[in-house]
């Protein structure tokens, strides 16, 4: 009977510690979690590389996959990644990258320079990305059917010797491969037939998908393995959907306690953010600089259906009536270019005189026949009906779900513009000036848009290249392609003791640079 006690004692004991331990190490497992409020609820198996669209795609894969080559937080300039270091061969024009040897998945599994031939071959293949015409820089004359495909300008010279052969030397080879469409995707996460990805555990980034589950949350984890891995960053990220289809704001989730972390790109906007942020004391306040530029867009349908003194009309009309909305919320100014003056391409001083000369002849719409206006991503319908409406009788304002060049719908299905707010370059964001091309923020044909890019991909002065990309700029505004309203910075809102580190100079949020205090 005293032994039966005593192990009964010795149970109760050992169950007591056990619990005692669980309870420990959860409540620090619970500190080093960061939870996201995240305006997006799709599916892990919809995140692609190389079919990025919106700012919420490009954020969680920056977060789960690394390029050879990242851009520096605090200048912008290229810096090492998957790559460690890289350099190009003065005598022969070749790119050599030199890739860490000690990166690994959170399994083990060694990332190569095999898996990063593989990843821009099979981007190659595809052929769908957004930023950077890479195939018209390394393998223009090839036909690139399969990964055994032979590119004459890749080339895996050993384990961790990659090197890219563009004929010539060019310089922003380097800024091009920074963008996460140039993820490296090890070789035995994606199906080899379809190449598709089908293991979003076993990547090359900070953070690997742990699980997920049927309301749209996706649990990240951090990759012990990985460069940017420390103890003081988030341990595991809980991807939270918020803002769409119903579901409660960001602001709303984080007064209840479910979110730790508001993005740079959340629906509610940085007005809305920035005045929540003086009601809680809370909270930290990442702003980044004045990058988002708040602009109509006309798709294919508005180029083709009303001549440019229409569209500037619309434009004119929308600006007026939009005016109050946007200055009314804290962060917005008022923007007369779509590229800031600070930055690469912008307007001359002519051009800008010019332009404003232009403007002032153009009488506003005041009745819209029929005119079509999506709004992507920039808040809801009703903040801006009220205002568009009362001025503009006939106006149809709805919300987008799709860039209308990337929707593959008939012209007579697309909206005649589209209301966006993306970020802008400062410098030659060669990534930004592909993108923007490519989904037809600056009007053109798919040809032309082809044609301009190999253009000016293939112009290896800098000075020119800017020239080309100052005159498209200026005659996009003339035409009434672009109709630039106002403009902001991106916040980001963040619960103490986590300290932001996150880039002044760009939207991204790369979570692991957000830290435990």
């Amino acid at each position: 009977m005293y032994l039966r006690k005593s192990k009964i004692a010795l149970l109760l004991v050992s169950v007591i510690i056990s619990v005692a331990a669980y309870g420990y190490f959860s409540k620090e497992d619970r500190e080093m979690k960061l939870r996201v409020a995240f305006p997006y609820n799709q599916p892990v198996e919809q995140y692609e590389p190389t079919a990025i669209h919106f700012a919420p795609e490009y954020i969680f894969l920056e977060n789960i996959y690394s390029p050879l080559i990242e851009v520096s937080n605090a200048n912008g300039n290229p810096v090492a990644g998957v790559a460690e270091k890289f350099q190009w061969d003065e005598e022969t024009n070749e790119f050599f990258l030199h890739i860490r040897k000690g990166l690994k998945t959170v399994d083990g599994k060694k990332i190569t320079a095999y898996d990063a031939e593989f990843s821009l071959k099979r981007l190659l293949i595809i052929a769908s990305n957004t930023h950077g015409n890479f195939k018209d820089l390394i393998c223009p004359k090839s036909e690139i059917k399969s990964i055994e495909s032979n590119c004459d300008g890749i080339e895996v010279r050993d384990e961790y010797t990659l090197i890219l052969k563009p004929g010539e030397k060019k310089a922003f080879l380097a800024n091009i491969i920074t963008a996460i469409d140039f993820a490296i995707i090890p070789i035995s996460s994606v199906d080899p037939k379809t190449l598709k990805i089908i293991d979003y555990r076993n990547t090359s980034g900070p953070y690997y998908v742990d699980s997920r589950d049927a309301d749209g949350k996706i649990t990240l984890k951090a990759n012990p393995n990985h460069y940017h891995y420390s103890s003081d960053l988030a341990q595991e990220i809980q991807i939270i959907p918020s803002g769409i289809d119903g579901l409660p704001s960001a602001i709303d989730l984080y007064k209840e306690g479910k979110v730790d972390h508001i993005t740079t790109i959340d629906k509610l906007g940085p007005g809305k953010i920035i005045n929540f942020s003086k009601e809680v004391k809370d909270a930290s306040l990442h702003t980044t600089m004045d990058i988002r530029t708040f602009a109509i867009f006309f798709t294919e349908r508005g180029l083709k259906e009303l001549s440019a003194e229409e569209r500037l009309a619309y434009g004119k009309a929308i600006k007026a009536s939009l005016t109050e909305y946007f200055m009314s919320q804290a962060g917005f100014q008022d923007r007369k270019h779509f590229l800031p003056s600070f930055g690469d391409g912008h307007l001359s001083n002519d051009q800008a005189a010019s332009l404003e000369s232009k403007l002032d002849s153009i009488k506003p719409k005041t009745k819209a026949d029929n005119f079509k206006l999506s709004l992507l991503r920039v808040g809801t319908a009703e903040d801006y009906k009220k205002y568009l409406e009362k001025d503009l009788q006939g106006i149809d304002v709805f919300e987008g779900t799709k860039i209308p060049t990337l929707a593959s719908s008939k012209l007579e299905e697309m909206p005649h513009a589209f209301l966006a707010g993306p970020d802008v370059t400062f410098n030659e964001d060669i990534s930004f000036v592909s993108y923007s091309i490519n989904v037809g923020l600056f009007g053109m044909s798919k040809d032309e848009r082809q044609n301009w890019l190999k253009t000016y991909m293939s112009t290896l002065d800098k000075a020119e290249r800017l020239e080309l990309l100052q005159k498209l700029h200026f005659e996009s505004l003339m035409d009434g392609v672009i109709y630039p309203l106002a403009s902001s910075p991106y916040i980001a809102l963040l619960r103490k003791p986590w300290v932001s580190h996150l880039p002044q100079l760009f939207a991204n949020n790369p979570l692991w640079t957000i830290k435990r205090n």
